[in-house]
């Protein structure tokens, strides 16, 4: 059993980060008429389809501890098998015309054979026609007796606003960083996966808090295929270069940071959004200087645009070639002494948290960095010139946090 499904949270406790949409969840299935339409709203792997699920099992539930599925029960085992008869899950991706739709209001019709409700729930909702949408809306607007729509989207905006407002929303973020950590570290000593507080950081960047890709990649990791294998980062010493082309306005540093980044495996599109995820980082560093930010505006008016519109096909390099030449044209060159400054004091707020250490090296690059224990990082004067980060390998088996024991007591 892979890790996503074997930690797939079965009741509302078990659901992390997302205490607001499950509270809603709670305070609908408590009141005496249960609202007929959800729209469940947020990032890829926040948990929208889980806790849809569990809302599901919850509403049939024939042994319900409070609002809590009992998972026991007939109507609970036969959900969490997929084979419950009054539980549909419909991939609006595929199945996303008006046909489809027609079928669903046909189904309505039929008797829920014993359970209390009948539940559907849409994922990738937006994902459906307009047509499809319109059929939608008018079985929305008139729900059968006992049947319960939840829809699941990424994109909120793709759906007809008339959907919208007839639906109760549960809004899900991106799950805080440092929970998500703690959640693989926890997990991983679970299953005597040796992984560093390091590792789990990197491969939540990787995955952008996706849960599901987390635990899957987790899932992945063993003696022969190490984390920084499955989560390859364009090293930091090459972003900082870059900065540092644009200030010097070296076009042929610029070509020689892109040929290697590209020849190491990385999308050209890979470099522009590593670059703008640095300059945000270090834009939002309290000792950052005005001219730094009235730079980094500019680059990013560039470069931004230009992300959207790069694509991994064969003119992509030469089309970041022409968006990191542009982001040169616009960037405003200061003296040698404050530009290393900056580039010096992203390094110094990376080796502060226990990130990286800082070499002295300029123009040498790892290709695939390899990830160290907070312990191993030491405090070193900055360097004078151009800096490199080294990263270096150290693995362990994390001790259970304990905000997670009870998660894991309760399956």
């Amino acid at each position: 059993m892979t890790l996503q499904i074997k930690y797939r949270p079965i009741q509302f406790s078990q659901v992390i980060g997302q205490s607001v949409a499950v509270n809603v969840a709670i305070a609908s299935l408590n009141q005496d008429r249960i609202q007929s339409t959800y729209l469940l709203v947020g990032p890829s792997g926040s948990g929208k389809t889980t806790l849809a699920r569990i809302m599901a099992r919850a509403l049939n539930c024939t042994n319900p501890n409070g609002v809590e599925p009992c998972n026991q029960c007939d109507s609970c085992q036969a959900n969490l098998k997929g084979n419950h008869l009054a539980i549909a899950e419909i991939d609006g991706a595929d199945r996303n015309g008006v046909d489809d739709v027609r079928e669903i209001i046909e189904r309505c019709q039929l008797n829920t054979i014993g359970s209390k409700y009948r539940v559907y729930i849409i994922d990738e909702a937006h994902m459906m026609s307009k047509s499809a949408q319109n059929a939608m809306l008018k079985l929305l607007e008139d729900p059968p007796k006992d049947t319960i729509f939840l829809l699941c989207t990424t994109e909120e905006a793709k759906l007809l606003e008339t959907i919208r407002s007839r639906a109760r929303i549960l809004r899900f973020r991106t799950v805080d960083r440092n929970y998500v950590v703690g959640f693989l570290m926890a997990v991983a000593q679970q299953e005597k996966i040796p992984l560093t507080t390091q590792e789990a950081q990197r491969v939540y960047d990787y995955h952008k808090g996706s849960i599901r890709q987390c635990l899957q990649t987790l899932g992945t990791v063993s003696s022969k295929v190490t984390v920084a294998d499955l989560c390859p980062q364009i090293p930091q010493d090459e972003i900082h270069n870059l900065l540092l082309a644009f200030n010097d306005r070296d076009y042929l540093a610029i070509d020689e940071i892109l040929q290697r980044v590209t020849n190491n495996g990385f999308y050209p599109k890979d470099l522009l959004t590593a670059l703008v995820d640095t300059i945000i980082e270090q834009m939002a560093t309290p000792n950052t200087s005005r001219n730094f930010v009235i730079n980094a505006n500019r680059v990013l008016e560039t470069i931004l645009p230009a992300i959207n519109r790069l694509g991994n096909n064969s003119h992509a390099f030469v089309d970041c070639r022409l968006a990191l030449y542009e982001a040169v044209t616009v960037w405003q060159q200061l003296a040698p002494e404050p530009i290393q400054a900056e580039v010096e004091n992203i390094l110094a707020t990376q080796a502060n948290e226990g990130v990286v250490t800082l070499d002295t090296k300029r123009h040498q690059s790892q290709t695939t960095p390899q990830l160290e224990s907070v312990s191993q990082v030491t405090e070193q004067p900055l360097p004078q010139h151009q800096a490199l980060v080294t990263l270096q390998p150290e693995r362990e088996v994390p001790q259970l946090a304990p905000q997670f024991a009870k998660w894991f007591n309760s399956y």
